[in-house]
């Protein structure tokens, strides 16, 4: 594991909707500016890595926040279901196939 920025409050600490208040601590890093990630890390396509979702005032329901997602098994390849864009064909929603992450692992 290791410790990145928090990509939802920018390292603030601080809630960047300022919900309920503009001091309040931000949800994902609990006012600390960094977050634990895994060591084998990508950027989340589904919010482009701001860790907010692309459309509502939420976190990303990919990377819950954190900008980035865990690889669990390399080789990977661009999803065929989505094209690499972590978003179900049909809707917003993220892909099925990928899990929003715009990738898949292929099987050696």
């Amino acid at each position: 594991m290791q410790m990145t920025e928090c990509a939802f409050c920018d390292a603030m600490g601080l809630d960047p909707f300022k919900i309920p208040s503009p001091f309040s601590k931000c949800q994902v890093c609990w006012g600390r500016g960094t977050v634990s990630v895994a060591d084998k890390t990508i950027m989340c396509v589904y919010c482009g890595g701001s860790g907010k979702h692309p459309e509502l005032r939420l976190t990303c329901p990919v990377c819950w926040g954190k900008g980035v997602v865990n690889i669990v098994r390399e080789p990977t390849m661009i999803c065929p279901e989505c094209g690499g864009t972590g978003r179900a064909p049909e809707s917003k929603l993220p892909c099925l196939r990928c899990g929003g992450k715009g990738v898949i692992g292929v099987s050696k």
